[in-house]
């Protein structure tokens, strides 16, 4: 199979060579094709020169023998490798041998780095007077990319790498280069995260299985003894109508709205259980049927929220529920097993309302976090104060950190009294005075500039063009969601200088599979305030 080659000059074994052998630039663009998004074997990858020069080089249907030639290139550590999307890039790569993984960048994080909400690289192809194509749009009905022309597809990916590579050269002035090189540092954590998985206790997995298809069949003879399909939303509308529940319609006005945030605030029996069939429906089929049979559970970790937290996708771990102390409910995490015998886990305490206290100096915080007033415990607090159980002290305390209006605080105590929640909000304001005047100041800041609250490593996040609701609301979260994606990162850098064995990350937890020991003072005070680190050990995931 020849080698494809784009760009302004002939192809020559000289040009090849010269190129990629003997003096390769310092900086090279790298894109690889893989059959589809959710099948990820590479059939090619491309290696752009420049922005209007690359080579591809297939691997499927055929192998191009020059891929031996270049392994030393994508080996050196003085070449900076860019990718958009590099955890995607690398993980495929690895399919094939494994690349230098010390000096790269990613274009995706450096968009999202300078604000850009939309960071599709056919999006942002055009701040480079370029343009970039989005694989479904080459593809027809049950294609994938093995039914294009391999020429096609080497246009493509060469195309794509060189745009990656100008956006890098755009990007580049403007990029904040130590946090940057953070960012970069803990792809190939994620990366190796990803591969290694979490075992599958077959016995246990196939008896919540069974639980769980005894809970949907429950449901679902609930509402079809009552006439309808609780899959189906206009069956779902028609029957809450009939009832006289009040349901609003869609943005299209073509159907009654059905969507949890709806149907949650309805007092019908109903609603409660259609509620109930889909979450669980949804759990069994998306998480617990699928694993039947397999020894281990893997996912990929993705550095693509618009805040920069670590996200989890293609069997997402973070949406696994764990034990809930507030109900007794084991959650699902209790199926899996650490390989050593023992898991070692460990998360920051109460962080996004620490992240507060720091941010808004709000001292009735300081007086429970850093006197210790009630134990430390701002949960326990807020409840006395309230006169309210710690957990719905624990549910407002987090729900306002998120921006929380009367309605959003509703909707997580599954409430329709919303004079009663607006209390609640009064009363927490009149608390915490402080940090009720910074949340107060950012949303106003956050309304006339368009960007969020600086995140505890100077971070900036850019708001979403939206309702002015929701941008009050992503104001003041953004800028504490994404200082916990800051300490996630540099706790997970430093926990791989000391080799731990990272198996998974939740949020604010980090799991190891061994006895081990966190170097807990110092991830402690990865922050500029501190914030303990609790740890524990247990045999099942939790």
């Amino acid at each position: 199979m020849p080698l494809y080659y784009f760009g302004p000059d002939e192809l020559t074994k000289e040009l090849f060579t010269s190129r990629l052998i003997d003096s390769p630039p310092p900086v090279i663009g790298i894109d690889v094709e893989t059959i589809s998004l959710d099948e990820r074997a590479p059939i090619g990858f491309s290696i752009a020169t420049s922005p209007t020069e690359g080579f591809y080089f297939s691997v499927l249907p055929e192998y191009t023998p020059e891929i031996e030639l270049i392994r030393p290139l994508l080996n050196n550590p003085n070449i900076k490798k860019v990718m958009h999307n590099a955890p995607f890039d690398l993980r495929a790569m690895d399919l094939l041998f494994v690349i230098d993984r010390t000096n790269i960048a990613d274009t995706n994080v450096m968009a999202r780095l300078l604000g850009r909400i939309e960071t599709k690289l056919a999006w942002l192809a055009g701040e480079v007077v370029m343009v970039a194509t989005e694989a479904k749009s080459m593809l027809g009905p049950g294609q994938n990319m093995l039914s294009l022309p391999t020429k096609a597809v080497a246009s493509k990916c060469c195309n794509d790498s060189g745009v990656a590579l100008a956006l890098y050269h755009h990007y580049l002035p403007h990029i904040d280069q130590p946090y940057f090189a953070v960012e970069m540092e803990v792809i190939p954590i994620l990366i190796d995260m990803s591969l290694r998985g979490l075992r599958v206790n077959q016995h246990d997995r196939a008896e919540l299985e069974e639980k769980l298809v005894g809970e949907v069949a429950y449901y679902r003879k609930l509402c079809e003894d009552e006439g309808f399909n609780p899959n189906s939303p206009q069956q779902v509308g028609y029957i809450l109508a009939k009832r006289r529940s009040f349901l609003p319609l869609t943005k299209k006005k073509t159907q009654l709205r059905t969507d949890k945030e709806t149907l949650q605030f309805l007092d019908d029996p109903i609603a409660s259980a259609v509620l109930s069939f889909r979450h669980i429906n949804t759990f069994l089929t998306r998480y617990i049927q699928p694993l039947a049979g397999e020894d281990r559970i893997y996912t990929t970790y993705n550095l693509d929220a618009v805040v920069g937290r670590i996200s989890s996708s293609k069997r997402n771990l973070q949406n696994i529920p764990g034990p809930n102390p507030a109900t007794g409910e084991p959650g699902a995490r209790y199926i899996f097993m650490p390989d050593s015998g023992v898991f070692t886990s460990g998360d920051f305490s109460q962080e996004h309302l620490r992240i507060l206290m720091y941010k808004s100096g709000d001292r009735v915080m300081q007086r429970v976090y850093e006197e210790g007033e009630y134990e430390g415990d701002l949960h326990l607090f807020t409840a006395h104060e309230l006169n309210i159980p710690r957990s719905l002290a624990r549910t407002i305390n987090y729900a306002i950190v998120y921006g929380a209006t009367a309605r959003t605080i509703a909707m997580q105590i599954r409430t329709r009294d919303i004079r009663r929640c607006s209390i609640f909000l009064d009363r927490w304001f009149s608390l915490f005075r402080d940090a009720a005047e910074y949340i107060r100041a950012v949303q106003a800041d956050g309304l006339r500039t368009g960007w969020a609250a600086p995140t505890l490593f100077n971070r900036r996040i850019k708001l979403p063009d939206e309702d002015e609701e929701g941008q009050k609301r992503k104001a003041i979260n953004y800028g504490i969601l994404g200082s916990d994606g800051e300490i996630m990162k540099r706790a997970l850098i430093l926990c791989r200088g000391y080799n731990l064995p990272l198996v998974v990350c939740v949020h604010d937890s980090i799991t190891c599979d061994g006895d081990i020991e966190f170097p807990v003072g110092e991830l402690e005070t990865i922050p500029p305030v501190r914030i303990p680190f609790k740890v524990k050990q247990t045999l099942r995931w939790e």
